[in-house]
């Protein structure tokens, strides 16, 4: 299972929200990630924060990445919403300015995720 934890604090990039009118699938802002790195994420788990030390506010399941030439070095995620995506914590050990990825071999395993609820 893998993770992605993201601070959602850029006004200026876009908000999180349906890809098109009625779309069960939502993007949430362009990212500086690594193309193969973003890619890897697919099927995993995105939570958004407001704050490194708050619980999610919204998450799903990625299920796609883009890019668009509106921001050049940046990936946006495709992800399904998912309600066990909210209220979750992680540890502020491994954020990286405004993102954490968790990577790890235990599927299900919130414990191994570092995650709590």
């Amino acid at each position: 299972m893998v993770a992605i934890h993201l601070i959602k604090n850029d006004s200026g990039l876009p908000q999180i929200a349906p890809i098109a009118q009625g779309s069960q699938f939502f993007r949430g802002g362009y990212w500086v990630i690594a193309e193969a790195k973003a890619e890897a994420l697919i099927g995993g788990k995105i939570y958004y924060h407001k704050h490194k030390a708050e619980p999610s506010f919204f998450g799903g399941v990625i299920t796609d990445t883009e890019t668009v030439a509106q921001y050049p070095g940046r990936i946006g995620f495709i992800f399904k919403p998912d309600p066990k995506c909210k209220g979750v914590t992680t540890p502020r050990e491994g954020w990286r300015q405004e993102k954490k990825i968790i990577w790890c071999d235990k599927q299900n395993s919130p414990d191994a995720l570092g995650h709590h609820k």
